[in-house]
């Protein structure tokens, strides 16, 4: 890609960034993290954190090595819905405490670490939603029960899916970077949160097919084991501090973003 300097940093957890990857940059935007989407064995959930939380005091570490001149002025690290715990059908913003489960003690960790790097630069936490994206993710695990018409809500579908473009996902973290008042958590989900039933049937309605399978909780705690809470609980998450900024959503309601991801 012309103009575009490439930086290997091989180690993230047991070692910082070089240097010169970081020096007179204007911002940094940190998204590294082993995949949640796994069964959480013993094994998995320390990589998993290991790859948020160790990676993310090394960024921190190597930053505050840099003098005052060449140190970026913003950093924006990715952070996560699960910071919130479940919380059934209650409206969650920025303000709301944390939870107690496995992914909100590992996002809190992970928040602390990037958190540390103020004062010397402006840091947003990202505590992004699901993404809709047309390659990977959540939705290509979805897309193939429901193209063969067995797709359905899952454990009677009432949790919250808290959402996103990948489109808004981008547009959100260039907002921070550009946006002075943006600072500690923001929440990255569209302003319209949907619950798992209503995502099924607009989902059938994208792909013409039906959408009214049940899928038990059961089957996804023996598939997943404890991984499977992610979806069978959920957050009512709204973006209260993206659109006190001025933040505009490109694709605000569930089904025309589905139908722009899977056209």
């Amino acid at each position: 890609m012309p103009g575009v300097q490439w930086h290997a940093w091989p180690d993230a957890i047991g070692s910082e960034p070089p240097a010169v990857a970081l020096a007179g940059a204007d911002g940094v935007v940190h998204l590294l993290g082993e995949p949640i989407s796994q069964r959480w064995t013993a094994a998995a959930k320390q990589r998993i954190r290991d790859s948020r939380v160790s990676s993310t005091h090394n960024l921190v570490a190597a930053l505050g090595a840099l003098d005052a001149q060449s140190r970026p002025a913003v950093l924006i690290s990715q952070s996560a819905a699960g910071y919130y715990g479940p919380r059934r059908d209650e409206e969650i913003d920025e303000a709301a405490p944390a939870g107690h489960d496995f992914l909100a003690e590992l996002v809190g960790a992970w928040e602390h670490e990037a958190l540390a790097a103020a004062p010397n630069c402006r840091v947003v936490v990202t505590r992004t939603g699901v993404v809709l994206s047309p390659s990977g993710g959540a939705l290509a695990k979805m897309l193939p029960f429901f193209r063969a018409g067995i797709g359905g809500p899952v454990a009677g579908g009432r949790q919250y899916f808290p959402w996103v473009h990948i489109d808004d996902m981008v547009g959100a973290l260039l907002f921070c970077l550009d946006t002075a008042a943006a600072e500690g958590p923001v929440n990255v989900a569209a302003p319209h949160p949907v619950d798992n039933a209503e995502l099924s049937k607009a989902l059938g309605r994208v792909l013409h097919r039906p959408a009214v399978l049940p899928v038990p909780a059961f089957a996804l705690k023996l598939l997943y084991g404890e991984m499977s809470e992610i979806v069978t609980t959920g957050q009512r998450v709204i973006p209260r501090r993206l659109e006190e900024l001025g933040f505009s959503f490109r694709h605000a309601e569930i089904e025309p973003a589905l139908r722009d991801v899977l056209s």
